[in-house]
């Protein structure tokens, strides 16, 4: 089994600099796993060198898919860590949705095969999952656990701790002008939503 990766941090470099982000407490920072699905049925059935290949070339996937500020390491053998500093919860997801997307569209040449190989990731970030290390390195692996659970080659994001999801149901109608309005104050519908919410708090005083 391959032991490192040319251009890649160690996972002590990684953890050492996702440390020393997180104590400025003024930055949102996303922190990702991943791990590539089925991977012991590569090794089983093609051997460990088509398995060896099949790591080095997801690590230049993203490598090569991830900004030029995104950090990644891998921390144990077929399973990787990215890093996106300043980044939104929200621009992570798309951003790793994008090249788990990629990899399900797409085979991987290895060995003399191409292969199809997929992965699944979990995402947590600061503060929103938690304030230090211990905490969001608990919080990405209990979302990348109920990722694999739930099918596999999918993103799971963890739950916030400041921000809970609430289902709303709303005639067309409304949802029209809700759209129209938004476009017309150039915000999102959600923030709209937030924002009339905050007023009717305030008119009943809770």
């Amino acid at each position: 089994m391959i032991e490192t990766i040319e251009g890649l941090m160690t996972e002590q470099e990684f953890l050492q600099h996702f440390e020393k982000e997180i104590q400025s407490f003024s930055k949102e920072v996303v922190l990702i796993k991943l791990n590539i699905d089925d991977f012991e049925t590569v090794n089983r059935f093609y051997g460990e060198h088509v398995g060896d290949q099949v790591i080095q070339k997801i690590a230049k996937t993203l490598d090569e898919n991830l900004r030029e500020s995104d950090l990644v390491c891998r921390t144990h053998k077929d399973e990787f860590m990215v890093m996106m500093l300043e980044t939104p919860r929200e621009t992570g997801h798309l951003l790793i949705e994008e090249i788990r997307t990629f990899c399900d569209e797409h085979t991987i040449f290895a060995g003399d095969k191409d292969l199809k190989v997929r992965f699944s990731a979990g995402l947590s970030s600061f503060p929103q999952n938690g304030k230090t290390t211990e905490e969001l390195l608990a919080t990405v692996d209990e979302a990348l656990k109920k990722a694999k659970s739930k099918g596999k080659n999918q993103t799971i994001v963890a739950a916030s701790r400041i921000w809970v999801e609430r289902k709303l149901c709303i005639t067309r109608e409304k949802e029209l002008r809700l759209s129209q309005l938004a476009g017309k104050l150039n915000k999102t519908e959600s923030g709209l939503l937030r924002e009339g919410l905050e007023d009717l708090l305030k008119k009943y005083d809770a």
